[in-house]
């Protein structure tokens, strides 16, 4: 029987999302911009899914915030809603993946598409969170018709971060319901994955699988395999 084409999705899993304690610990800029409490334990299942996917000869893309310096997507004040600190501006530090993911010390295991590249006035016309408006960087297609070309059916998502399960949602959550929306199967590991408040990361897991979206633990998705 063929095998069933699926893509791994890591998305936004920057040095500018990860905390600030794991730039110190590694003695490495761009950390703590927009920082995600615990976001470094995601690393760890992100690499066992990425050397799963590598056996198996399945697709790895990544997505990456890669603002302007100057953009209504940032605030000097910010509401944490629509509004953010500076973070992961294209070409800095903190733009980067986080160094000790396996994507990051070998550029040719993933794709790369990248996202919030446009300067904007509004917050009201950012599309900067959801991967499924990241195009890549050799051919500008938008990740969504660069999975159909490959002829991927499912897609696991992992990286950061998650919104609060209501409206506002984030980079993960948004490119999961999206990608779902779009015809794909979605799974999200759930120990992959992190909220921005620890308070809101059940309600958003829960809102997904209201919408069919697949949850399972990194272990489950690699025994189910």
């Amino acid at each position: 029987m063929e095998q069933v084409k699926k893509a791994l999705v890591i998305v936004d899993a920057q040095r500018g999302f990860m905390p600030a304690y794991e730039g110190e610990r590694l003695g490495l800029p761009g950390f703590g911009e927009l920082g995600v409490d615990g976001g470094e334990a995601i690393v760890a299942p992100i690499n066992a899914l990425t050397r799963y996917f590598q056996a198996q000869d399945q697709l790895i893309a990544t997505t990456q915030d890669w603002h302007p310096a100057h953009t209504a997507h940032f605030s000097d004040e910010p509401n944490f809603v629509n509004t953010w600190p500076a973070h992961c501006v294209a070409g800095t530090p903190g733009a980067e993946l986080a160094p000790d993911l396996l994507v990051a010390q070998d550029d040719t295991i993933a794709y790369t598409f990248r996202k919030g590249k446009e300067a904007i006035d509004d917050p009201a016309d950012d599309t900067s969170y959801t991967g499924a408006l990241a195009d890549e960087v050799t051919t500008a297609q938008l990740l969504p018709d660069f999975l159909r070309q490959q002829g991927v059916e499912e897609v696991v998502a992992v990286g950061l971060a998650l919104g609060d399960g209501d409206e506002n949602k984030l980079c993960l959550d948004s490119t999961a319901v999206d990608l779902n929306a779009a015809g794909f199967n979605v799974t999200v590991a759930t120990d992959a994955v992190e909220a921005v408040l620890p308070e809101n990361r059940q309600k958003s897991l829960d809102a997904m699988a209201a919408l069919g979206i697949r949850l399972a633990t990194t272990e489950e998705i690699l025994n189910a395999a």
